[in-house]
């Protein structure tokens, strides 16, 4: 009879007596996993990866050593899918067959309950499973033993080798076979990796010696430069040069002109080296402008902060009504305070209406119009009420014989209707690009911040790869207070990644995903937060299992 357990579900046969075989168990039940389930099995498993490369040659060593064992050997990849099987003779293969456990097919705890492939993802370490401690009940008449794969460099589970017999056919052999034959699969991850980076280094060698031209070398853990980009690069241009071949394919090449943290215009030219994991060489020239050359308008290839900056100067001189629209914290005011200069100005505020009531707001406006102010600039003018909106518009009509108007708002598609009307009749307007439409500007924007709030301190490369990622919904004023938080926590003169806040700390990969992969990048992070932390019912919330959580997770570089 089945046992009831807790939770009121039904287990057959007893609870196990090994506590991580009882815990995973349970993580099994909580993760609603019916103990007569089928294997999965996923028809577009990818068997082109690193890991079978590097455990090809084992797995034909392995052939050879279990002939006539009854015993089979599986290799499955982080997230627990099948993408090799070695058999001992075609009778065990027959029988494992008719279960469906073959290439493909998904051992991760969510799909398949306690098993030698997802209970030592879950634990980090190897597991042996007997027979009933199985949670399936396709799974009872085995024995298997599962050892991890863990990559030498990065540290992260690759995978697992699993060998699996006929229940209480286990051999104590068994541990230490799978573990060498894991170390080799691991020696051979690590002769993989050190292939990629000599890639990179052959690369940058071949090119190194041109001594009038930078030439570094960036990979995913490694930065080689000459002399020359050490003396011309700064440790915001090692993060520009990574994001200008994010989305160029092995031994492609781009040519751009950029100009450096310094303010100096170079030209760059970035070539992709195939198989070195995403590394790149880059040649960079710095262009001397002669003084002598006549300015002419560069309006078209003129980057956005140097056109804004243009723009801003340019309003100086006029005595038109300016309109500054603009996300939250994208540096209206700041923008305001730049055109206004050295002019006597007054300041008002439509967010104080319904404090100060609008009768008085009104008045106050009245006396600096009478005062004969130089200019007025009223701030968050989508705020404006019907009351003021005509007096506003009278303003703005006179901007040029009376008191000089300038207003800062949301931008025009986001105004009311009536408040659009009123402040479209500005002859200058202005729009202050958001802080994502500055990425290029942020290694600056972040230098000025810190040079503020604490002279001489930096941030790594890695750092500002993680903040030139992020979202910044509240543009610079968010930025200002991570800076200025990572600064008050920092132990040194340099703020590192793990400096910053949890959801500031990604990586240069997530700077080249997608719209669509940002979107639901944030979307797990937000669900992640609401279940604080909780994997299973983040998934559960998501609508996807916990095994496609984890590889999204991995895919989006969600750390947590």
């Amino acid at each position: 009879m089945a046992e009831v357990l807790e939770d009121g579900t039904m287990a057959q046969g007893r609870e196990p007596d090994r506590p991580e075989i009882a815990l995973s168990w349970k993580r099994s039940r909580l993760n609603g996993v019916d103990p007569s389930t089928p294997i999965v099995v996923d028809s577009d498993t990818d068997v082109g990866g690193h890991l079978l490369r590097a455990a090809g040659p084992v797995l034909d060593g392995i052939t050879k050593e279990i002939v006539d064992t009854g015993v089979c050997v599986f290799l499955a990849d982080r997230d627990c899918r099948v993408l090799a099987s070695v058999f001992s003779d075609r009778t065990m293969r027959r029988a494992l067959e008719r279960l469906d456990i073959v290439v493909g097919s998904r051992f991760g705890e969510e799909d398949a309950g306690t098993n030698a492939l997802g209970t030592p993802i879950e634990l980090g370490r190897s597991v042996i499973v007997h027979g009933d401690e199985h949670y399936l009940e396709v799974l009872k008449g085995l024995s298997c033993y599962g050892h991890p794969i863990v990559h030498p460099v990065t540290r992260r589970v690759e995978g697992v080798l699993d060998i699996t017999g006929p229940a209480g056919s286990a051999n104590p052999l068994f541990a230490p076979f799978l573990a060498r034959a894991v170390a080799d699969i691991e020696q051979r991850l690590l002769e993989g990796s050190r292939a990629s980076e000599q890639r990179l280094v052959d690369a940058f060698h071949r090119v190194s010696h041109q001594r009038h031209l930078a030439v570094a070398a960036i990979g995913a853990d490694i930065l080689l430069s000459n002399r020359a980009a050490l003396d011309l690069l700064d440790t915001a241009d090692h993060a520009s040069l990574r994001s200008l071949v994010g989305d160029l394919g092995p031994n492609q090449r781009r040519r751009i002109t950029v100009e450096l943290a310094s303010g100096a215009m170079a030209r760059v030219d970035a070539s992709r080296v195939a198989g070195a994991d995403g590394g790149a060489v880059f040649l960079v020239e710095p262009l001397h402008q002669s003084k002598s050359r006549i300015p002419r308008s560069r309006s078209a290839t003129q980057p956005p902060e140097n056109r804004l900056r243009a723009q801003l100067i340019l309003a100086r001189e006029s005595d038109d009504a300016l309109l500054l629209t603009g996300e939250a914290g994208s540096g209206r005011t700041s923008a305001a305070a730049d055109v206004v200069h050295s002019c006597a100005t007054q300041w008002f505020d439509a967010t104080r209406m319904p404090f100060d009531g609008h009768t008085h707001w009104l008045d106050e406006l009245a006396r600096a119009v009478r005062q004969r102010a130089e200019v007025i600039v009223i701030e968050h003018a989508q705020l404006l009420s019907d009351r003021t909106l005509p007096v506003v518009a009278n303003l703005i009509e006179h901007s040029a014989t009376g008191p000089r108007l300038i207003l800062t708002s949301s931008p025009m598609h986001d105004l009311p209707p009536a408040v659009a009307a009123v402040l479209s009749r500005c002859p200058a307007r202005i729009s202050i690009p958001s802080l994502r439409e500055r990425i290029a500007e942020l290694p600056e924007l972040a230098r000025a911040i810190l040079e503020d709030h604490a002279p001489g301190v930096q941030l790594t490369v890695s750092a500002l790869e993680a903040l030139e990622a992020a979202q910044w919904p509240g543009n610079l004023v968010e930025l200002r207070m991570v800076l200025v938080g990572a600064a008050d926590r920092r132990d040194s003169n340099r703020i590192d990644i793990g400096a910053l806040p949890p959801d500031y700390r990604t990586t240069g990969k997530v700077s080249r995903l997608t719209g669509m992969a940002k979107a639901e990048r944030q979307a797990i992070i937000t669900a992640l937060a609401d279940c604080a932390g909780n994997k299973v019912h983040a998934a559960h919330q998501l609508g996807i299992s916990r095994s496609t959580l984890y590889t999204r997770m991995r895919a989006l570089d969600i750390t947590r």
